[in-house]
């Protein structure tokens, strides 16, 4: 599932479920995927009334990248 987000940092997210991947695509064209990520996680991004602090505070950093 992709979603559009209203953000200056972050385009759109998306969330794979069977493989715990979200997918930031970042207004600069750059593309960041995440693995282990909790649904729960995704979802308070894509409700979070600024995506890009969410992100900045809850993701970056704290999951990693696949291999």
């Amino acid at each position: 599932m992709r979603v559009e987000l209203r953000s200056r940092l972050i385009e759109a997210a998306s969330y794979e479920e069977d493989a715990r991947l979200m997918r930031i695509f970042m207004t600069n064209g750059q593309l960041r995927e995440f693995v282990g990520v909790p649904r729960q996680v995704f979802e308070s991004l894509i409700a979070a009334p600024s995506a890009g602090t969410y992100y900045m505070q809850q993701i970056r950093g704290r999951f990693s990248s696949p291999e």
